[in-house]
């Protein structure tokens, strides 16, 4: 029997299991015992005669900070990772999320930045090259903050030396190499004009305390938390983003993984989706919580209110058969979807915050085809509301259901002006691969914003800004138009 075999055969072992995840939150090693047999054996091939009981002991009486328990966290944890990593949601940052921080904090004139989970340091660096590559000007004599943790301290020290090999900086435009690291043989340097804002420390994200502002995680404008919780149990990662979320500042910008979207991030945060990437933002205290909408409507939108069909009442006038027997499929299909299981992962529902419109659409399976049945029903009732149906184009959009190429149409011709609704519409385009119609609909859209100001709120957005719908927009031609 070989000494892995013997790890995974000793009584002891499901005891360092449980302590070391439960130490970590690294429930990712639940079902993989082998791969972690194989980790403890590393840590036990230059101490032979030691066992699995009194290394247990030495675990426990060191605790997670003690100098094995992290030798041991090194081994488990991964520190793979390279500079403009995911380079989609960097773009989504410097072109939405960092100048909407900057108008917020004109005032102060502070922006603080959490890299949790950094590892080896690039993604904080890379923030830091990014923010004085594009935003130097309107960041003169500003305060700025940019914080890596891990709970690995060896990943930290390698972040603080700030000095990496070809494969961290792998794909790196020459002129970035030149203008931001030092050669040092086969290894490149982080300048030190690139590291004044950026500092790095250990920190657990199960166990340690949140808002900590001592070490500066308290009142965040943006915080990344990439491919961190893919290692987590659902209870580790509800409790973990209800924390990110309290030390984010209102209207504060959440970055995370593209394995970890999902029902849990939109029930505390509103995604608004650009190229390539969903970013998440914090809603503003009174706004309606993320858990009131359809699980992928963009975040900047408010819940959609509908008003039920009044009770014992006819409608007005006969509706057009084709019109109401897709309305009729489209409810039909989500009833059908609705009365199957509801996983047992997903969160209960939380009841939507009413607007003064209506009721608002849950995201509850249940409820989603009562709601699209109203939202029809307010359509046909309020045929030349141009926001009324491009509501409907949203929610039928989000469910798979219906036809909301039609209802963006329909809002446009009430009202040819309608910016988001030329925005939603090239976005229904390009989602089926129609590309001409799709960029001609950007363009619309791009026209009308462009006769308004900046500071203008954008008509059914919930709170966003002309320049906002700007920088959405302009991701979209990436460059290849003025």
């Amino acid at each position: 029997m070989n000494r892995i075999d013997a790890i995974l055969r000793d009584p002891v072992f499901p005891r360092i299991k449980a302590a070391v995840i439960g130490a970590t939150g690294l429930a990712y090693y639940a079902d993989k015992d082998a791969a972690l047999a194989e980790r403890i054996n590393r840590r036990l091939s230059d101490k032979p005669t030691l066992g699995l009981a009194a290394y247990l002991a030495q675990l426990a009486a060191e605790g997670p900070a003690g100098p094995e328990y992290q030798a041991l966290i090194n081994e488990l944890t991964v520190g793979e990772t390279f500079f403009f990593r995911y380079a989609e949601q960097f773009e989504a940052l410097c072109a939405v999320a960092i100048p909407e921080c900057l108008r917020r904090n004109r005032e102060s004139r502070l922006l603080r930045i959490w890299s949790a989970g950094c590892s080896i340091g690039p993604e904080a660096y890379t923030l830091e090259i990014l923010l004085k590559r594009h935003f130097a000007d309107r960041l003169r004599d500003w305060q700025v903050s940019i914080v890596g943790t891990d709970l690995n301290a060896s990943f930290i020290e390698t972040a603080r030396r700030g000095v990496y090999g070809n494969w961290a900086v792998r794909g790196l435009d020459p002129a970035v190499l030149a203008e931001c690291f030092d050669r040092q043989g086969d290894l490149w340097a982080v300048k030190p004009r690139f590291r004044e804002w950026t500092s790095f420390s250990v920190f657990n994200l199960v166990d340690g305390p949140l808002p900590n502002y001592p070490r500066g995680l308290g009142a965040l404008d943006v915080v990344l938390c990439r491919n961190v919780m893919i290692y987590f149990d659902e209870p580790t990662r509800t409790r973990l983003l209800e924390n990110l979320h309290e030390v984010l500042v209102p209207n504060g910008w959440l970055v995370v993984g593209h394995a970890e979207t999902g029902q849990q991030v939109n029930s505390l945060f509103t995604p608004v989706p650009v190229p390539g990437a969903t970013i998440y933002r914090k809603p503003r205290p009174g706004c309606a919580p993320a858990a009131a909408l359809p699980a992928a409507l963009p975040a900047y939108m408010p819940s959609i209110a509908v008003e039920p069909p009044p009770a014992e009442a006819k409608p007005a006038e006969p509706k057009p058969a084709k019109k109401r027997s897709t309305a009729t499929e489209s409810v039909a299909r989500l009833r059908a979807t609705a009365a199957k299981p509801t996983p047992a992962s997903l969160p209960t529902p939380q009841p939507a915050v009413p607007s003064s419109a209506g009721p608002s659409v849950t995201a509850s399976d249940g409820d989603r085809a009562a709601a699209l049945d109203a939202c029809i029903a307010l359509a046909e009732r309020n045929r030349l509301d141009p926001a009324v149906h491009f509501r409907l184009g949203l929610l039928e959009e989000e469910l798979g259901v219906g036809d909301p190429i039609a209802a963006f149409k329909r809002a446009l011709y009430l009202d040819s002006d309608f910016a988001l609704a030329d925005y939603h519409l090239a976005l229904a385009y390009w989602r089926r691969g129609k590309l001409a119609p799709a960029q001609r609909h950007f363009r619309n859209a791009r026209a009308t914003v462009a006769t308004h100001d900046a500071t203008e709120l954008v008509a059914e957005g919930g709170g966003l800004t002309v320049a906002e719908l700007r920088s959405m927009i302009d991701l979209w031609f990436s460059g290849e138009e003025p």
